[in-house]
């Protein structure tokens, strides 16, 4: 499932995490890596010391210096093999452009793991990617910098609703949970479920989950009586020791009002530990309903 990974970087200790766990994947998967460097070139034409001609016969050195600093920040940092790309364009834009053109299956990049205007300034290019990209993005937070041992992951919380997107986000959870022999949590945030349809419901998920992982796996149910359905998800990541949350995100027309779509946003602004955002080009006819699925609701 994740044969070449795109890690976007700006060669900070801070991007150091989202290397670590490329080398994972690597480890695990046998993912080809790509690491990118975006080198956004501006030139204020009333503060240039050379005409402008010079900055432009000098750019392609620069590129090839910023090339191979890039490699040596990798051979540092994770060694083995990875390619290296440096663009001059806008961090957003490079990345989404790199995506397509390696045919990434997967993004790994760090989150600054700051809250408020603070947070929503510096996560800004990562969150401008959630809503331009098709590609998984799997977001990570400075909280786990200082422990090796914490980049493991043992346990996975995917939420989850009837709809085609959240089976999407839970097809990558249960590969992840192979790949990596984790635990499963299938969570189901809604604002009211009758007692006697738990059991159904419960059901009905399961049809969903790989059965390499299904004894594994176990299902839950939250409802909201408070709160929105972010926060629900991060209270059980937290209360089941989660190492890595898996949900799904829709660019449009969403409609539907639990866990999926909309929150997502909200999940990956505030959470603690990394976030695999699957992102899906909605339509109009996303809705997959219980009865559609297992004749059930």
């Amino acid at each position: 499932m994740y044969d070449r990974i795109l890690v976007p970087t700006d060669m900070s200790e801070f991007a150091n995490l989202a290397l670590r766990y490329a080398a994972m994947f690597r480890e695990k998967a046998g993912s080809a890596l790509t690491l990118l460097y975006a080198d956004e070139v501006i030139f204020p034409a009333d503060l240039l010391e050379a005409p402008i001609g010079r900055y432009l016969d000098e750019a392609p050195a620069n590129r090839w210096k910023l090339q191979e600093r890039l490699r040596e920040y990798g051979k540092a940092h994770i060694g083995g093999s990875f390619e290296t790309l440096v663009v001059q364009q806008t961090p957003t834009r490079a990345i989404i452009e790199a995506a397509k053109d390696t045919r990434a299956d997967l993004i790994i990049m760090g989150t600054h793991g700051h809250h408020g205007l603070r947070r929503a300034v510096l996560g800004s290019v990562t969150e401008q990617l959630l809503h331009e990209t098709d590609a998984p993005v799997l977001t990570v937070t400075p909280r786990l910098m200082g422990d090796p041992k914490s980049i493991a992951i043992r346990r996975i919380l995917c939420p989850v609703n009837f709809t085609r997107v959240a089976r999407e986000s839970l097809a990558h959870a249960c590969a992840l949970a192979e790949m990596f022999g984790s635990e499963l949590q299938v969570l189901y945030v809604v604002e009211e479920i009758e007692k006697d349809r738990v059991g159904e419901v419960e059901t009905a998920f399961r049809h969903w989950i790989d059965p390499q992982i299904a004894d594994r796996c176990e299902f839950t149910h939250m409802i909201l009586h408070e709160g929105d359905p972010a926060a629900r998800t991060l209270e059980a990541a937290n209360q089941s020791n989660a190492d890595l949350i898996v949900v799904g995100a829709q660019h449009r027309f969403f409609s539907d009002a639990t866990v999926i779509g909309t929150t997502t946003q909200r999940i990956t602004r505030f959470a603690r530990i990394p976030v695999l955002t699957v992102a899906m080009k909605a339509r109009k006819e996303v809705q997959e309903h219980v009865h559609e699925a297992a004749g059930v609701m």
